[in-house]
């Protein structure tokens, strides 16, 4: 699926609506937001909500696009955005000043979303979903690589052996991935 970015702006823009003036809603669990709804979207309804790509960062996830749909929000004074110390750090913290349109996204799109902006902003800090962010998919990737939302449902439990190990390293080659 290629990026609808529509979405992705309507998507930012609803998260931001939501819980963007939570007290500890900040970049980071905007971030995770989003990837957590749309790997679970990928997984549960077999699509993703945004189309976008993640790339590995640092910190997680991020959504190569959001910068700029950050920025253009901002541009057209539908959010603000500014940085607040925080600790030893810097937080960037967001505000809306318009509801988000939820016209672009089906019902059980709209529950998934939901649940993960509940979920995030109520039951974790921003160290404790991205601990929960750096998975297995997530580490096997390079830092800034593109991060396929199939790589969500990776899991080790095991090294493979000789025979999985060519025969994975032979599929990458042929998927283009390696």
């Amino acid at each position: 699926m290629e990026l609808n970015r529509e979405k992705l702006r309507a998507l930012v823009l609803y998260i931001i609506w939501k819980a963007g003036e939570q007290k500890d809603f900040g970049i980071t669990k905007l971030y995770k937001t989003l990837w957590f709804s749309d790997a679970r979207a990928y997984q549960a309804l077999g699509r993703p909500i945004t189309g976008g790509t993640y790339v590995r960062q640092k910190f997680g996830p991020v959504p190569k696009h959001v910068g700029d749909i950050l920025n253009e929000l901002e541009r057209d004074g539908q959010i603000m955005i500014w940085s607040e110390p925080y600790f030893d750090f810097k937080v960037t913290r967001f505000r809306a000043f318009e509801p988000a349109g939820t016209d672009l996204f089906t019902p059980d799109e709209l529950s998934l979303i939901d649940w993960w902006v509940k979920h995030i902003d109520e039951e974790h800090s921003a160290a404790s979903i991205s601990e929960k962010s750096h998975d297995y998919g997530w580490k096997i990737a390079g830092m800034g690589e593109d991060l396929p939302l199939r790589a969500f449902l990776a899991s080790r439990v095991r090294a493979p052996n000789d025979e999985e190990l060519s025969w994975a390293q032979q599929e990458a080659s042929r998927l283009g991935l390696k």
